[in-house]
This record gives structure tokens, C-alpha cells and sequence, in this order.
């Protein structure tokens, strides 16, 4: 049927959606009007008129409006459908007769059209009443219009209504019939009634809507909001090898997802002709595509689309064909829907089944972070028919995207160059984290699906120059924690069967994320279970091996009676004592004493039993290396009892920070191996794969040993105190016992100078820890500041251990520093660079702060003095390297004295 010229219709229809909407005036309206008037006397066909009305409508009425339309028989009280002969009961069914034209109406809950969802109860409503004027009795038709009043005035609108009524019983005259045969035409195939998917479903529907249309293609695309694309799957009857997918606000479909009116197109742009080529995969002349509307929500969520007239019928669409595919929609699509509906559950379902797998699979390689990697790398490929994948993790030390399992092109900024890789046989991969498609996504934390690589600015060609590979489009996505933080980035190239990755593709990478997320998760958590269980290895061994206290032991060493200073000796308590010289027998009783002289067993409250375990399995725990054992232990404590005594550190300091001081200086080399950081991180210890990265690897062994003993059953010194005071004296006790490490010790050096020079604020947290470690540091050097015959046998011991180390390492095949070379290290030279740029320096610093420091400064330089003048002797004597300081016996001693001018 050859009913109206579709362009004369689409002038009116554009000017209705175009100018109005835009706020044109009165005059525009009248002016349209006038030329709708005279198009209304050009339709042919009921359809075609009911058509015509619904476009005019919508631009008379104001805003974004929908127009349903319903036959009503004077004495039914029901409305009928005009497309699906749907029976609705409505209260204006019973007061249609009383409408002239158009008239505002209020609908209670209850109504049919409420309850059947044409309209919502908020809703403003205009019913818009077209008559039939003869005489039997009429079947009108009613226009429902959810808006409140038309635009313009209302006289000439009414003029308009009257003339279209008028049309409407020339019509009917026309043909008697005309009404039931426009109401059946759409009459479904019977295919439909044994179709069981919506596939099957969308093919008979599309072949049906060609025939009926003269149509040569037909298609129905999907619309997903969610994530904002069409979608189409079946073209005629014709499965589609990759699904077509469109953004929903480009090009030409972004008019029907926001209009949700039809477009009727003889002479499309290029742009619009190059889309739906791409979408029927032939030369397209022209289009029709009629959306498809949610009755609730009012957007459009289907689209119909049409190709391509038959000459035979005149070569172009019209409205008889925008309500064939009305009609055959309304009665469809629910059903149709349904289907889908269905079809996207097995789907999911299938995805879950798949996901399950993969999950299985990436969680047989927890224990290997590049096994799984690359597990992930075949997963995501397979999963996305991708060509290519590479998987990075994020290195926030370096800032940078780490790759070392490597299966795919890198896109990095131009001034990396490419030549740099060797793609064949590469081991590593590092990008910055600001740069590429890659860097984007791990900063943004949100997927990048790219279909034209080359167009897109974070993508860099010069890789594909180098090796010759073509990258076409781009996948990629954020791998995240638990958390929620980005922890690596997969980048997918080149989807295999189709144009681009499609947004199925985007949803189904981002669930995968999800897997790989917490896989990767688990998998550095497996690591970390590994290294304590390397930890609790160590412990069980230290405790297995060395660390066995009898309970006789406990009770023999708890004193009977008050300790008091005379039972160690009367200069105990003094800065000149040597603790080495105490008998063994005593140096638990004279710990005990330590603790107790400065107050903190009472102040905490500790068992004189637990306090006997902890000192002995304290003991316990040190081996026997010549330096490093007990002995120095307990000469380190004993200095920083002294500290605390004769500085009065307890009014500059808290009971925590001495205690904890004093409980550091005891433990500081617990489980010392004899063995210096350097060599533990060099031969790849045990020790050196738990502590390496933090740095100070053997100081934190001491202090988890402490930890350790501090755990065992019985030992706990600190049990009494509450647990923030708890926390606090740990955090202490690391503290100080990581500033016995060399390297810690120059870094604060510079702030112990400032110190020294600008006074101690004992108000400043910094300057009091500050001042622990400095304690820490001169109680560690303390045997230094000890007469010449500690100070001389101390050293004896202490390059005894270094030479040991330096031989195994020679063992090893590796050359030992100097200082740990018997045949290469002058002795003698060595500790008075020690003295001078190590411990010197720090009992300056003490020596400024503290008055009654000075007299063990002196006696430092007195030592100083004293290894110069061997030195000389050493050099002057030519004396082999090993055992080197043998020569110096009791003579050389007075000899050495006599020089100085002491006695």
C-alpha cells in the first residue's frame, strides 16, 4: 500500500521532534499545524492515520512523550488495544463521551492502565478523543497521551482534532471493513507457536517483518543499557560468526535509543550507510528502524531494523510499515523477551561452569606466581579468542608494571625504545606506570576496550615497526585485591573472529579479573605462609637445638636471699667495671640485679620466676661463635644499666624505655651465627630470604628470636603490663635493636651531632628514641671503654670470628673484604678506623649531653692512643697477618704504658 510520501511524513515528523522540543514558539506550532492539516487528507489507511496522529501528538504535547491508542464501542466499558486487541477496564471508558478533543485526567491505583503499566500513577495523562460521526453505533478511537495539556493554542489544536475525526469516518466509509481487516493483517506465522529459543524465534520474526515489509534484510538488535552498546546476533536467518555490537550514543541508532521513534531513511550518509553495512554485511539504499519501548521505564530496549525496499514496491518504506512492525512487535516481544531472557541464564550458567574451571585451574599454581601467570595469560586468551595476551603486575617500589611472563606486544610511550627487547627470547618486561594502555588501566583501575589501536593516543606503533606485528584492537583490564587495589593489568591484542572485542568480551574479562585477582592474591599469601613457615622453622630449630631450660636450672637461679652489689663487686655499678672479668656462675643473679637495682621489677610487677626463665633461656640462645655470644650480651646490658644508673636516665626517660632498653641490649644478637649481613645476604640463607628486602637481616632475627622467647610459655617479662604498654615496649625493643646495625647507626648520625649540638627536648618522641639508640650503640662498643687489657683481648675475639667468616667464604670461592681477610687485614689499622669513624663519634655525642660521660670518652681516646702506638710496633716489626696479635703480652704492655707516660 501506497498510502503517503514518507519524505512529505518525515518533515513533519522532524520539525515536531526537532523545533518543538527546542521551544519553538506559537506561530511555529500553527504553522505545523496548517501542514499537518493538509497531509491528514492524504492517508489512506487506518493504520497509516493512527500512525500519523502518534508522531503529530507527540510534538503537539510537551516533552519526551509516549501515545497509546485504543478503540472504544459506546455501551463497552472496556478499551481495546489498537496493536494487540488487548481488553483494558478503565474508569474512561465510562466518560470518554464527555471529551469534545482533548482533556486532562486523573487515574485512581486500581485503573487498568495503571495496573496493565501504560501508564504510572504519577503521571500526568491527556486523552485525546477522534470520533466517528455517522449515525450507528461508533467505535472511537482514543489517543493516551502522558503529558499534561498541548503546546499552542488550544482553538486551533481543537480545529485540528475535528478535521482528523472527520478523516476517520471518511475511512471507515471508505472501508467498512477496514478496521477488522487493519487489526488482523499482522497475523503471526505459525512457526512461532514450535519455536523453543529466542534464536530461532528472532529468525522467523525476521523473515515474517521482510515478507510483510517487502523488505530484502531484517534484524532485531538488542539494546543494553547496563552497558551502553547494541547488540545483534541474528541477521535473516543467519547466525552472525561474531556478535555486532555499537555504542547506544553514536551514530545513527543513538537517535532511536533517546527519541524512541521510528527512522525512515531513502538517503543515508555515509556514515549511517557504513554502519549498517557493517550490520547486514551488504550494500544498503535504505532503512527503516523502528524502536522498541519498555512500558515501564520508557526506554528503548529493542530496535527493528529494515533494509532496503523492493522496487516492486515502490523502493521505500512508509507507515504502513513502521505499524506492521508495531503491531507484530506488540504481540512478540514479550514472549521474545522471555526467551532472551532464558538464553542469557544458560549463558550465565555455561560462564559460571567455565569460571568454576578456570578457578580450579589457576589454583593448582598458587605455589609458583609465574606458573600461574601464565596460566592466566592461556586462560584469558581462550576465554576472549584473543591472539595475544601479556599479564603485569604492579612494583610500587619502582612505580612501574612488571612483566615476566611475556606473551604479547607491549604499547609504550615512544621514548622507550623497542630495540631494547629482544621479543623472542625476552626474560622481563618493565613499563612505567604512567605510560601506555597498560599504565592507564592500572592507575584508572577501569577496563580500556580499544578498536582501533592505531587511532588511540596511549597506544605507541614503534614496537609493531620493530618486530613486524600488527596490533588491531586492545582489551584491557585491572586485575584487583580483595581490597579493591589494583595489583596487575592483563592486555589482550587482536580479537581472532571479529572486527573488535565486543562488550560480551569486556564483562566476561572483568569476571575473570575477579579470579585472577584473588589468585594472584593468594598466591604472594602462600609465599608469605612459606617464609613463615621458614620462620617458624628456624624458631622450632633454635628452640629444638639450644634453647632446652630444666626447671632445677629455673629454681637454682632464683636468688634465696636480697641480692646486693658487694656479692659481683663494689665497682659494679661504675663506668670503669669490666663485666667479662664477672665469674660466669654470677651473671644471672647479677642480670636479675640489674633489673632489680633500677626499680623495673617491681614497677611491672615481674615473677622473679619468669624473670629467671627468660634471662636463661636468653642465654640459651646464643651459640658460640668467639665474639658474638653471651658474654658480649650481658657486657652490653651491663653498660646500659649504667647508663641508666649514673645519667639518670629515669628522669629523662620512661619505665618502658628502660626497660626496653635494657631488654634489647640482652637480646641484641640473640642466635648470632658468627656471620656478618653481607655474607647471609650473599650465600642466600634462610635468614636472607625472610629479611633481605626489609635490609638489617640479622637484626631482624635477633629481634624475632626475642619475640620468640618472649612467646614461650613461662618467659613472658612483660605479661603484667597492659596491652597498648605491651605493644609500645615491642616496638622499642625492634627499634633499639635495629639501630645496633652499622649502617642504621651513620644514617642517624648527622641528627645525634644536631643533637649534641642544639641540646636533648626530652618533650620530642624522635629525640628520646634518638637517645635510645645512642645508648644502644655505646652499650654494643662499650668493651671499647673498658681498660686496655678488656679492650685488647675483646679484639682478639672479635677478628678471630671475622677471620672464620672469611674462610668460609673463601671456601665458598668468593674473595672476603678486608676486614675478614687473615692474609690482607692489619689489625691494628682496622680498629682505629673503627674507633675514630664509628665508635669515637658516638661517645663524643654522649659525652657533650652527659657530664659524667666525659671520663669514658677519655678513656676512648686513651685506647686510640694505645692502638696507634701498635701500630706502629706492628708495622715496624713486619709481623705476619695471622694470629697477628699475639705479640702483644704483658711486657709489650709496659713498654706500651711507658711510652704514654702512665703506670
Amino acid at each position: 500500500m501506497i498510502l503517503l510520501f514518507p519524505q512529505l511524513f518525515l518533515s513533519v515528523y522532524q520539525y515536531f521532534t526537532g523545533n518543538v522540543f527546542k521551544g519553538a514558539n506559537n506561530a511555529d506550532i500553527s504553522k505545523t499545524l496548517s501542514d499537518a492539516l493538509l497531509l491528514l487528507w492524504r492517508v489512506n489507511s487506518l493504520i497509516e492515520f493512527v500512525e500519523f496522529l502518534r508522531v503529530v501528538l507527540r510534538g503537539i504535547f510537551s516533552g519526551n512523550n509516549y501515545v497509546h491508542c485504543f478503540f472504544i464501542t459506546q455501551g463497552d466499558y472496556k478499551l481495546e488495544d489498537f496493536y494487540t486487541n488487548r481488553k483494558i477496564s478503565s474508569s474512561l471508558a465510562r466518560k470518554y463521551q464527555n471529551i469534545s478533543s482533548c482533556d486532562c485526567i486523573t487515574l485512581t491505583a486500581d485503573d487498568g492502565l495503571i495496573q496493565n503499566s501504560y501508564v504510572s500513577l504519577q503521571e500526568k495523562v491527556s486523552v485525546v478523543h477522534v470520533k466517528d460521526n455517522t449515525d450507528n453505533l461508533s467505535k472511537d478511537l482514543l489517543f493516551l497521551v502522558c503529558a499534561k495539556s498541548p503546546i499552542g493554542d488550544s482553538c486551533e489544536f481543537d480545529l485540528f482534532i475535528r478535521h482528523a475525526s472527520e478523516c476517520f469516518t471518511r475511512l471507515k466509509k471508505q472501508h467498512p471493513s477496514d478496521i477488522e481487516a487493519e487489526k488482523a493483517f499482522a497475523q503471526l506465522p505459525i512457526e512461532l507457536d514450535s519455536a523453543t529459543d529466542a534464536s530461532t524465534m528472532q529468525m522467523i520474526l525476521n523473515n515474517y517483518l521482510s515478507q510483510e515489509t517487502s523488505s530484502e534484510q531484517c534484524c532485531i538488535l538488542l539494546v543494553l543499557h547496563d552497558i551502553g552498546q547494541i547488540v545483534c546476533q541474528i541477521v535473516d536467518d543467519e547466525v552472525l560468526n561474531f556478535e555486532f555490537c555499537h555504542p547506544t550514543d553514536e551514530g545513527l541508532f543513538s537517535h532511536l535509543c533517546r527519541d524512541a521513534q521510528p527512522y525512515c531513511n531513502h538517503d543515508l550518509t555515509q556514515s549511517d550507510k557504513e554502519q549498517l553495512e557493517s550490520l547486514f554485511g551488504s550494500e544498503v539504499h535504505s532503512s527503516l528502524c523502528v524502536p522498541i519501548t519498555d512500558k515501564h521505564s520508557r526506554q528503548t530496549i529493542g530496535i527493528v531494523c529494515l533494509c532496503n525496499k523492493k522496487k516492486n514496491n515502490s523502493g521505500r518504506f512508509n507507515l504502513n510499515d513502521v505499524a506492521v512492525v508495531n503491531a507484530v512487535m506488540a504481540k512478540t516481544w514479550t514472549v521474545l523477551a522471555s526467551s532472551l531472557t532464558l538464553q542469557k541464564e544458560r549463558k550465565a550458567r555455561q560462564e559460571c561452569e567455565a569460571m568454576l574451571q578456570i578457578a580450579r585451574n589457576l589454583f593448582t599454581h598458587l605455589d609458583d606466581v609465574g606458573m600461574l601467570l601464565g596460566e592466566i595469560i592461556q586462560e584469558a586468551r581462550t576465554l576472549t579468542n584473543a591472539e595475544r595476551c601479556s599479564v603485569f603486575l604492579v612494583d610500587k617500589a619502582s612505580n612501574e608494571l612488571v612483566s615476566k611472563v611475556f606473551d604479547g606486544i607491549v604499547t609504550i610511550d615512544e621514548s622507550l625504545d623497542p630495540r631494547q627487547y629482544d621479543f623472542e627470547n625476552i626474560t622481563e618486561v618493565r613499563i612505567p606506570l604512567s605510560q601506555g594502555v597498560a599504565g592507564h588501566v592500572a592507575i584508572t583501575g577501569k577496563t580500556l576496550n580499544i578498536s582501533d589501536a592505531y587511532s588511540h593516543p596511549l597506544f605507541y606503533r614503534g614496537i609493531d615497526d620493530t618486530t613486524g606485528f600488527r596490533t588491531r584492537n586492545i582489551l584491557c583490564f585491572p586485575i584487583k585485591d580483595h581490597n579493591g587495589v589494583v595489583v596487575g593489568v592483563s592486555q589482550l591484542c587482536n580479537k581472532i573472529k571479529g572486527p573488535c572485542f565486543t562488550s560480551y568480551d569486556t564483562a566476561l574479562a572483568e569476571k575473570f579479573a575477579v579470579f585472577s585477582g584473588i589468585s594472584i592474591s593468594h598466591s604472594l599469601l602462600y609465599k608469605q605462609v612459606e617464609e613463615a613457615g621458614s620462620r617458624n622453622q628456624l624458631a622450632n630449630e633454635l628452640v629444638t637445638y639450644h634453647m632446652k631450660v630444666d626447671k632445677d636450672d629455673i629454681v637454682g637461679n632464683i636468688p634465696d636471699k636480697q641480692l646486693t652489689l658487694q656479692q659481683f663487686d663494689e665497682n659494679f655499678d661504675k663506668f670503669c667495671y669490666p663485666p667479662r672479668s664477672l665469674c660466669p656462675d654470677h651473671k644471672i643473679k647479677a642480670c636479675i640485679w640489674m633489673y632489680e637495682d633500677l626499680g623495673l621489677i617491681s614497677k611491672f610487677h615481674i615473677s622473679m620466676h619468669t624473670l629467671v626463665h627468660f634471662i636463661l633461656m636468653v642465654r640459651k640462645g646464643y651459640r658460640e661463635p668467639p665474639y658474638h655470644n653471651w658474654d658480649h650480651a650481658f657486657s652490653v646490658m651491663h653498660h646500659a644499666y649504667l647508663l641508666a644508673k649514673n645519667l639518670e636516665l629515669n628522669d629523662k626517660l620512661s619505665d618502658l624505655e628502660i626497660i626496653a632498653l635494657l631488654t634489647a641490649c640482652i637480646c641484641h644478637d640473640v642466635d648470632h651465627r658468627g656471620t656478618n649481613n653481607a655474607f647471609q645476604v650473599n650465600s642466600k640463607s634462610a635468614l636472607a630470604s625472610l629479611y633481605s628486602s626489609e635490609g638489617s637481616v640479622l637484626e631482624r632475627h635477633h629481634f624475632a628470636q626475642t619475640v620468640c622467647i618472649l612467646s614461650t610459655s613461662g618467659c613472658n617479662i612483660f605479661e603484667n603490663m597492659k596491652r597498648k604498654d605491651y605493644a609500645q615496649t615491642l616496638d622499642l625493643i625492634k627499634n633499639i635493636i635495629l639501630a645496633t646495625d652499622v649502617a642504621t647507626h651513620l644514617q642517624i648520625m648527622p641528627q645525634l651531632e644536631d643533637l649534641a649540638k642544639n641540646g636533648l627536648n626530652l618533650s620530642s618522641k624522635n629525640h628520646r628514641m634518638l637517645l635510645l639508640s645512642l645508648c644502644m650503640t655505646a652499650s654494643d662498643l662499650s668493651d671499647q671503654t673498658k681498660n686496655w687489657k678488656t679492650t685488647k683481648n675483646t679484639s682478639k675475639l672479635i677478628y678471630k670470628e671475622f677471620f672464620s667468616q672469611g674462610d668460609l667464604e673463601k671456601r665458598m670461592g668468593n674473595l672476603p673484604a678486608i676486614i675478614n681477610d687473615r692474609e690482607r687485614a692489619c689489625v691494628p689499622q682496622l680498629q682505629i678506623n673503627f674507633i675514630e669513624h664509628i665508635a669515637l663519634p658516638a661517645y663524643k655525642v654522649l659525652a657533650n649531653l652527659f657530664a659524667e660521660y666525659i671520663e669514658v670518652y677519655e678513656r676512648v681516646q686513651r685506647n686510640l692512643k694505645r692502638w696507634r702506638l701498635v701500630e706502629k710496633e706492628f708495622l715496624s716489626r713486619g709481623l705476619p697477618n695471622n694470629d697477628s696479635l699475639d705479640f702483644l703480652t704483658d711486657e709489650f704492655d709496659r713498654h706500651l704504658f711507658e711510652e704514654l707516660g702512665e703506670t
